[in-house]
């Protein structure tokens, strides 16, 4: 089997069917939110930190739920919940505190009727496989939850040029924000 090929066919499987105007809807929901907290366990919150850096290049004021700097949380920001399942523990936790303070949640995952995506004002569907086995996942023949994490991380940048599109931010705004004690 050709890894590779195999891992970006999937890929463009699913992507294909992520709706654009969901993409477009998170977009302007980080974009009308005064702060953005994203959160996640394990690969996700890998895939999510990806986010938090290219955001932050085009003026997002956002983090991670765990971060050294985090702050704390206030009506009209907003928390992104990212988990394949939507039942992972610490999300939905999080996602039940940010909702006492009047938060809006975005939930991205694959089960829209889980208990994170239940708790969210916008549930965004990326149909890929869960640890669930839940009836409609896209097949994929990597574990668990891999083929998720990668379209994951693809995501924050389509959402991240939806952004720079809606801002009119060209390249050079984006190296303007970017780390330059390297």
């Amino acid at each position: 089997m050709d890894y590779g090929k195999e891992v970006i066919k999937e890929m463009n499987g699913v992507c294909s069917l992520i709706r654009e105007e969901d993409i477009d809807r998170v977009g302007d929901m980080i974009l009308e939110a005064n702060r953005v907290l994203v959160v996640g366990v394990g690969r996700v919150l890998i895939s999510l930190k990806a986010w938090v850096k290219r955001l932050r290049h085009i003026g997002v004021d956002i983090n991670f739920v765990g971060s050294e700097t985090e702050g704390a949380v206030h009506e009209k920001d907003l928390l992104i919940v990212a988990s394949s399942s939507g039942e992972s523990a610490v999300p939905v936790q999080i996602a039940k505190i940010a909702k006492k303070h009047g938060v809006k949640i975005v939930y991205i995952g694959c089960n829209p009727q889980s208990t994170a995506g239940l708790l969210s004002d916008f549930a965004m569907k990326i149909p890929c496989k869960t640890k669930l086995g839940l009836p409609g996942e896209f097949p994929s023949f990597q574990p668990m939850s891999t083929l998720f994490e990668q379209v994951l991380y693809i995501l924050g940048d389509v959402i991240a040029y939806t952004i720079m599109d809606k801002k009119k931010f060209d390249e050079e705004e984006v190296k303007n924000n970017h780390a330059n004690l390297e």
